[in-house]
């Protein structure tokens, strides 16, 4: 029994063309406050000496690393068979035990803003950790497949 709710295959493609861009974005936004001026939207009424204009370009970069991890972790392989979907299984409870265990770690270390920016990174790691595991095991098993 094959899973029919993955995405097609051309999404991983997608995925991986989205994820380098919008992740440079995200760590530009970040650390060196880089903003498009073009995202800067006036989003209330601003008073005497309030600023009433906030730049999007953090919530657009976000939004575009989850849309392509999103791809990236959905999206079909070439030839989906009974192994691979083991192998997504197996990868999404390792992901899960990680995740877990990355949140206690980090409660136990992170405090106030610290705390806040540490859950915020947080939001990736199942996605990652997933995308990570699944493929260097794909990449092993069809390495000894080689060898054979």
């Amino acid at each position: 029994m094959l899973t029919k709710i993955l995405l097609p295959h051309r999404y991983q493609k997608i995925g991986w063309i989205l994820f380098l861009p919008f992740a440079g974005l995200l760590f530009a936004n970040n650390y060196f406050d880089f903003n498009f001026g073009f995202l800067e939207l006036e989003v209330r009424d601003g008073q005497l000496f309030e600023d009433s204009k906030e730049n999007f370009t953090n919530e657009v970069a976000l939004i575009g690393v989850f849309i392509s991890l999103f791809f990236l972790t959905f999206s079909r392989e070439k030839e989906e068979d009974e192994y691979i979907q083991k192998l997504r299984l197996d990868s999404l409870l390792v992901a899960f035990y990680a995740n877990t265990f990355i949140l206690i770690i980090g409660t136990m270390l992170f405090y106030g803003f610290g705390y806040l920016e540490f859950m915020g990174y947080n939001m990736f790691t199942i996605q990652l950790i997933f995308i990570g595991r699944f493929r260097w095991v794909l990449h092993k098993q069809k390495q000894a497949m080689l060898a054979i």
